[in-house]
């Protein structure tokens, strides 16, 4: 019985000698896009273009809008949006 528990200690060793010689490394990336993505306002994403007008102009709503301004000021705000 323990014989067997020296052959099977000799043969585990072995293979991880064995194991030990390969290369384990990982396989290469290959990045198909060789520039990286740029970092974007997170409001031009939210809203989709990087136009920084819109952007203004719907935060200038917003105030205003919690300030109970006049509505045709509101719709024409909304206009320059379109």
């Amino acid at each position: 019985m323990q014989r067997d528990a020296e052959n099977r200690v000799r043969e585990m060793q072995s293979r991880a000698r064995l194991l030990g010689e390969k290369d384990f490394s990982p396989p290469p990336v290959f990045n198909k896009n060789p520039n990286p993505p740029q970092p974007q306002n997170p409001l031009s994403t939210i809203f989709g273009t990087g136009d920084n007008d819109k952007i203004i102009i719907l935060a200038l709503l917003w105030i205003l809008w919690n300030e109970k301004a006049d509505p045709k000021l509101l719709l024409a705000l909304l206009y320059l949006l379109l």
